[in-house]
């Protein structure tokens, strides 16, 4: 397998903070990713109804696929549901965006609705952002950033490793990434792992 080398914070924040001006719904896509370190379709998937703002958790039910020239909304890889914290900087960001696509709606005499997806083109949010265009806008803003080497997948990555670099137990981060078990994880992420939860004694999640 070839060696991960998923991004610093400097290029995360680099890469957020130059979406931000460029593009501000996919900075918000960007910082839910490398919080919250769910899959593409995942993020894709998600309604309004799956996130509680007030309470910072987020519910990951069901994930999005191209099949053919179909989008399929359907449970997640492994057929399990599961629920993330989230943290104040991407609580804020999620508030910001909610906003601003709920007064796109209304001055459009539409209406954004718990089912309306999160990352839509539409104005009412009735259909998710295709599995396909996410990358290519996150390639664009790659370069002028001066970010090289990140896919949008390595966010995945960065939260997996910066999580088990820190000390927090294997089966946490099993759960926050949706493996069907523990084994997946660290045959994936086992140079991250410390010692000691690769010997069982694994520490306290943080």
């Amino acid at each position: 397998m070839k060696e991960l080398q998923p991004p610093d914070p400097a290029q995360v924040v680099q890469l957020f903070r130059f979406a931000q001006d460029s593009d501000p719904e996919l900075a918000t896509f960007i910082i839910l990713a490398a919080s919250s370190g769910a899959r593409r379709g995942e993020l894709l998937a998600l309604r309004w109804r799956d996130i509680d703002l007030d309470s910072g958790r987020l519910s990951i039910e069901r994930g999005i696929l191209r099949v053919d020239d179909r989008l399929i909304e359907q449970g997640t890889k492994t057929h399990q549901s599961r629920r993330i914290s989230l943290d104040s900087t991407t609580v804020a960001a999620l508030k910001a965006h909610q906003l601003w696509v709920t007064e796109r709606a209304r001055a459009a005499s539409a209406a954004i609705g718990s089912e309306s997806f999160v990352f839509s083109n539409a104005i009412d949010g009735s259909s998710p952002w295709h599995p396909d265009s996410t990358p290519r806008a996150f390639r664009r803003i790659c370069q002028p950033a001066g970010v090289t080497g990140v896919r949008l997948h390595d966010f995945r990555h960065y939260v997996a490793t910066r999580l088990l670099a820190a000390g927090v137990d294997v089966r946490t981060v099993t759960g926050r990434l949706g493996h069907r078990n523990p084994s997946t994880t660290l045959n994936v992420y086992s140079h991250f792992v410390p010692e000691a939860d690769r010997c069982g004694r694994a520490r306290p999640a943080l």
